[in-house]
């Protein structure tokens, strides 16, 4: 008689443990990435918005207010604004507290914290762009990263001191 080519249900089952068993070592591995990207997004955001906010104020010839409010687990938001405030948290479009220029909400961010600031408003001057030095720290469970930005205008990021950060990120 001829030979069988086939899998026995005992080979099958040891192929389907080992991959179960490889496939339960790379979520935690990917879970890890996917903090850190989403960490990485917020802060790069932030940072690109604020050399937008320098951008328009320079070519609006008006001052540009950053308005943030700090929370944690995506309930925090910052918004643009070329109006004397503005909520980030308005998202009624003719209320006159609206961040027209742009408004960023935490809630697409849930795993991700906006630090508490000493001030919650900056603004960039208009005549040469130029702000007060800030910064703004964003953190996930095991990491933490922050966008600094300078009375000059210029915006950085870095990872805070005792921190966890993203491995192409200074420290602070």
């Amino acid at each position: 008689m001829g030979k069988n080519t086939g899998f026995t249900l005992l080979e099958t089952m040891i192929v389907v443990a080992i991959i179960g068993i490889l496939a339960a070592m790379a979520v935690p591995s990917f879970q890890d990435t996917i903090e850190r990207n989403r960490l990485q997004q917020v802060v790069e955001g932030l940072k690109s918005d604020l050399q937008f906010a320098r951008t328009e104020a320079i070519k609006r010839s008006q001052t540009v207010l950053i308005t943030r409010t700090p929370g944690n687990t995506g309930t925090w938001c910052y918004g643009l604004t070329s109006k004397a405030a503005c909520s980030c948290a308005q998202v009624t479009t003719t209320v006159a507290d609206y961040c027209e220029i742009k408004r960023v909400l935490g809630a697409d961010f849930s795993s991700v914290n906006m630090d508490a600031a000493v001030g919650n408003n900056s603004s960039f001057n208009f005549r040469r762009g130029t702000i007060g030095a800030d910064s703004i720290t964003f953190s996930t469970a095991h990491y933490a990263a922050r966008a600094t930005f300078s009375d000059v205008g210029r915006v950085r990021t870095c990872t805070p001191t005792g921190s966890t950060g993203i491995s192409n990120y200074p420290g602070c």
